[in-house]
């Protein structure tokens, strides 16, 4: 089972068993806007990922990395890389792989793009059956598919979206 999230205040999640063909699940949650209060934050993402792990029981947990932009504030910047800190010590305590991955191959994994916006990213993601409620979920669904991809490259072809035909999720 591999758990993928793609991190933020609003973080989309996608699991599923990476060798089986079948569509995995995707979701998202919200986090509590906590404005400078970056210690409350932190905590409802760790109880909430603690949760998700002890319920899917991943072998694999990846996130995708923090990339920001110069006009974002001191703590939203320690917020985005503290989730990213408190991934790899919740998979650490569960002893569970971690990778982290960045934007541009999780975007090329779905989009065949590096560049790909959060539109096309859908677009993409809705190609494989999916409907996602928010960008964030499509994204951790293209890093669960480069996962996927990248670690059983003999099933890669049947995501290839040319061959690809939805399945029930």
């Amino acid at each position: 089972m591999y758990l993928a999230l793609d991190l933020a205040t609003c973080t989309g999640f996608c699991f599923g068993e990476p060798d089986t063909g079948e569509l995995p699940t995707i979701g998202h949650i919200r986090l509590p806007k906590t404005g400078e209060d970056v210690g409350s934050f932190l905590i409802a993402f760790e109880v909430w990922l603690t949760e998700k792990v002890r319920q899917v029981e991943p072998s694999l947990l990846l996130f995708e990395a923090p990339i920001l932009a110069s006009s974002v504030t001191t703590h939203v910047t320690r917020k985005l890389h503290a989730l990213a800190g408190i991934t790899e010590m919740v998979a650490n305590r569960a002893k569970v792989e971690c990778a982290e991955v960045f934007p541009v191959t999780v975007k090329k994994a779905l989009t065949g793009s590096g560049r790909a916006d959060k539109d096309e990213m859908v677009r993409a993601a809705r190609a494989y059956g999916f409907n996602p409620a928010v960008p964030d979920e499509a994204d951790a669904f293209g890093l669960w598919l480069h996962a996927v991809r990248t670690r059983f490259p003999k099933d890669a072809g049947r995501w290839d979206p040319l061959n690809f035909t939805p399945r029930a999720a």
